[in-house]
C-alpha cells in the first residue's frame, strides 16, 4: 500500500475534527479501535467510557506521540495540559516553561522507544511546545503566509473580529475577496504543492469528480458560513498559521470534555498498537466502533475494494464505522453487510470544523 508517508511524524495537532465521532460513538461501549494519528482524535473518544480503547498507527513516531498525549491527559491538570500543549493561551513565561516541560517529560511513563521519540522532537526545539511542529501543521503554516500576502492583514483581522455569525456571513459575501482568495487556493491547493510539502508523492488521487480549487473552494465557504471563524482552529491555522485564543483550540482542550476523558483514562483499558488497523481489527473480535480517519484514501487494489469485507466477522451487529473521504474514494468498494447512516447526524456533519472530507459512517448489519 504505499505507506512511506506515514513513517514520519506528519501530525502533532489535530488533521481534523473528532467531534464528529465522539458524537457518533455511543457512550460505554466495550471496544474501540482508532487511528492515533497525533493522538488529538483520541482523547475525546475517551470521554464516551469505552471499556477498551485500541489506538492504532503504522507510524512509530504518532504513536509516541499518542502515548504523550495519554499520559499528560492523566498526570497534568487542565490548565497544566494547556501550558504543555497550547502554551500561547496561557500566562507563562516561555522560558520557564521550557524548563518545566522537561521535567514533566521526564517523569512521565511512556515505553522507551516512545520516550526516545518524544524527547528528540522536544529537544529539536529546545523544549517548546510541539503542537505545531508537524508536517500537516508547517504545510498549513505555509499556506497561511500566502494567505497574508494575497488576503492582506485587514481582510483576516476582520474576519477573526466577528462575534456575530449573521455579520460574519454578511463580511464573506459583499467584502471579502473572493477572486484573490481563488487564487491562493489555485496557487497553493494543488496535487503538486501538497505533495512537495507534506505528501512525497502519496496525495491521495482525485476521483471525487470535482476539480481541486473547487474542491477547496466549497470547503471554506461552508466553514466561513457554517461557524465564527475565531472559534475554528482549522481556518485559523490555515489563515494565520497559529491559534489565537482558547474558543477554537480543539475538542481535547475543552474542559468538560478533558475531566471526563481524564476520569475514564485513569481506569486503563487502552492499549496501543504499531501496526495497520486493517490487519489489528482482522485479529480482533467484538468490536463496537471503528474510526479509519482517512486511511481508506491510501488503499489500492484488493485492499481498496475489500478492507470492509475484512474486518467484517471482526465487528458486533449494529457496530459503527466512520471513514472520511478525501479527494479520493475508495473504487468497488464492497459494502455489503453495511448500512449508511449520515443522516442520523445533520448536526454534527454540518459543525464540523475542518470540511475538507466527505465523512461516510456506517453501520454493520445486525
Amino acid at each position: 500500500m504505499g505507506f512511506r508517508y506515514f513513517e514520519k511524524l506528519n501530525y502533532t495537532l489535530a488533521n481534523e475534527d473528532p467531534s464528529l465521532e465522539t458524537e457518533v460513538l455511543q457512550p460505554d461501549q466495550g471496544r474501540v479501535a482508532a487511528v492515533g494519528g497525533s493522538g488529538a482524535r483520541i482523547l475525546p473518544l475517551l470521554s464516551k467510557r469505552p471499556g477498551e480503547m485500541h489506538i492504532i498507527d503504522i507510524s512509530r513516531a504518532q504513536l509516541a506521540l499518542c502515548e504523550l498525549r495519554i499520559e499528560t491527559l492523566r498526570r497534568l491538570t487542565h490548565e497544566e495540559f494547556l501550558r504543555f500543549w497550547y502554551p500561547w493561551v496561557t500566562a507563562e513565561d516561555p522560558l520557564k516553561n521550557r524548563q518545566w516541560r522537561k521535567e514533566r517529560l521526564a517523569v512521565f511513563q511512556l515505553a522507551p522507544d516512545s520516550y526516545r521519540i518524544v524527547e528528540e522532537r522536544f529537544q529539536n526545539v529546545n523544549w517548546d511546545a510541539i503542537t505545531l511542529t508537524g508536517k500537516w501543521e508547517q504545510t498549513f503554516s505555509f499556506f497561511s503566509r500566502l494567505a497574508r500576502i494575497f488576503l492582506g492583514k485587514s481582510v483576516l483581522d476582520q474576519l477573526f473580529s466577528f462575534q456575530s455569525l449573521a455579520e460574519q456571513r454578511i463580511f464573506i459575501q459583499e467584502k471579502f475577496p473572493r477572486s484573490r482568495f481563488r487564487a491562493l487556493i489555485r496557487l497553493a491547493g494543488s496535487a503538486r504543492t501538497f505533495n512537495a510539502l507534506l505528501y512525497r508523492g502519496r496525495f491521495p488521487v482525485n476521483n471525487s469528480g470535482m476539480p481541486y480549487v473547487k474542491y477547496y473552494e466549497d470547503a471554506f465557504w461552508k466553514l466561513f458560513s457554517g461557524g465564527l471563524a475565531r472559534e475554528n482552529f482549522f481556518l485559523q491555522l490555515s489563515l494565520l498559521g497559529r491559534i489565537i485564543g482558547r474558543e477554537a483550540l480543539p475538542l481535547e482542550a475543552d474542559e468538560k470534555i478533558f475531566q471526563r476523558s481524564k476520569e475514564h483514562a485513569m481506569k486503563g483499558g487502552i492499549f496501543f498498537h504499531h501496526d495497520d488497523l486493517v490487519s489489528v481489527i482482522q485479529k480482533m473480535r467484538g468490536v463496537d466502533f471503528v474510526s479509519f480517519s482517512n486511511v481508506p484514501a491510501y488503499f489500492t487494489g484488493e485492499m481498496e475494494r475489500e478492507f470492509l469485507r475484512r474486518i467484517g466477522p471482526s465487528l458486533k451487529p449494529g457496530a459503527r464505522v466512520v471513514i472520511r473521504h478525501y479527494l479520493h474514494y475508495p473504487e468497488g468498494l464492497d459494502r455489503s453487510g453495511y448500512r449508511k447512516i449520515n443522516e442520523l447526524y445533520p448536526d454534527a456533519l454540518r459543525r464540523e470544523k475542518i470540511q475538507m472530507y466527505d465523512p461516510e459512517i456506517l453501520e454493520r448489519d445486525p
